[in-house]
């Protein structure tokens, strides 16, 4: 069914594969980041027209999924901005799941060597930074060429709670 994935209500985007259009993305994927870390679908009372990555769970997820934009963008699609980016987006009670996918130039993820932490690095970061982000990153070469980023909301634990306040789990 169009707008529903396994069962639950999806947010469909498509925009060209270029870097212009990243932060109409961004902004889409933050507020359904958003909206699973609050727990609601109502809109910020502050009606502020930017977005607030204040909330660790938001800013990770955001961060991963710009990473793999960019990836996208400037690699798969090598500049030309010649393809679309269509997005997916599954908001679910307590994950944030994010389908990507792309007709570019496929690669080989797990190509991707581990992390030197020893060495300086500035460039080649965001599979990296995604992975440590995430708690599922994974790709299909197609063509299309899939990329699913999942994160569920950390489960509280008594030291989350404030003090002199109670956690009950069932």
């Amino acid at each position: 069914m169009k707008g529903e994935m396994r069962g639950r209500p999806s947010i469909q985007l498509t925009v060209p594969g270029s870097l212009r259009y990243r932060q109409v993305a961004v902004r889409v994927v933050a507020e359904a980041a958003r909206m699973v870390s609050e727990g609601t679908s109502e809109p910020p009372v502050n009606g502020a027209d930017g977005y607030d990555l204040r909330n660790p769970f938001d800013s990770a997820f955001v961060s991963a999924f710009a990473e793999i934009f960019n990836n996208i963008a400037i690699h798969a699609y090598q500049r030309t901005a010649t393809g679309a980016i269509e997005l997916i987006i599954t908001i679910g009670e307590d994950y944030l799941e994010v389908e990507i996918r792309d007709d570019g130039v496929a690669f080989d993820l797990d190509a991707v060597a581990p992390l030197a932490l020893d060495e300086l690095h500035e460039g080649g970061m965001g599979i990296h930074i995604a992975r440590t982000m995430l708690d599922e990153l994974h790709y299909e070469a197609g063509p299309p060429n899939l990329w699913r980023l999942r994160k569920a909301l950390p489960v509280a634990s008594a030291s989350d709670t404030p003090s002199g306040s109670t956690l009950t789990m069932s």
